[in-house]
């Protein structure tokens, strides 16, 4: 009896083993997914943290243009070659040989920038101005030939083309035929509200 009591007994606890050690390997199991698990949102955490990070990152950068303006130069004050390249945009430039220049820095005439005398070699003329207002020239002719195709007047040896201010210039002219030296005051004004050009010549008495 005591035979059977034993054998019955070593089943028992050879069953209970078994039973323990499927309880390990299955726990083992559930340990591994877990840690399976674990990496696997650890990786998904990791790559979102790092697409939020770029995101953010990019937003934060400052619009391309604003490097762009803080770089741009303030303007560059107007030069003898700008007033020579504005008059060269003439379709008649051709015709012309520039004497002399003057740069002009007027309040009261912001657009104003240089005032050029030219030779005008189609109508055979030395009393010519040109008034560089904006991206436009103004010409006038101030003493012209008293036949056509002759020249009457030339620049006067120490003659000098002169801003006095208020849109006027002053420039001496002489007389061939009798050697004759004019003063002359040319003064360029423009009406906004019509658009208008005008140009006022007054000569001083001649001197010899």
């Amino acid at each position: 009896m005591r035979s059977r009591d034993s054998s019955i007994s070593f089943c028992a606890n050879g069953q209970n083993s078994s039973t323990r050690l499927m309880v390990i390997k299955g726990e083992k199991k559930r340990e591994e997914k877990c840690m399976k698990t674990r990496v696997i949102l650890g990786i998904v955490l990791t790559l979102t943290l790092i697409g939020c990070s770029n995101t953010t990152k990019i937003a934060s950068e400052p619009p391309a243009t604003s490097t762009s303006l803080d770089q741009q130069e303030p303007d560059m004050p107007y030069t003898k070659d700008d007033a020579i390249a504005a008059f060269k945009k003439d379709k008649d430039y051709s015709n012309y040989e520039i004497s002399d220049y003057v740069l002009v820095e007027d309040d009261k005439l912001p657009l104003l920038k240089a005032v050029i005398s030219f030779h005008d070699h189609e109508a055979n003329t030395d009393s010519n101005l040109a008034f560089v207002y904006g991206d436009t020239i103004l010409r006038v002719g101030f003493a012209t030939n008293e036949v056509d195709g002759v020249k009457t007047y030339e620049i006067a040896d120490n003659s000098q083309l002169t801003y006095v201010g208020d849109g006027a210039v002053t420039t001496s002219i002489r007389k061939i035929e009798t050697n004759e030296v004019i003063d002359y005051k040319i003064t360029f004004s423009y009406d906004e509200s019509t658009s208008t050009t005008n140009f006022k010549v007054v000569a001083e008495k001649p001197t010899k």
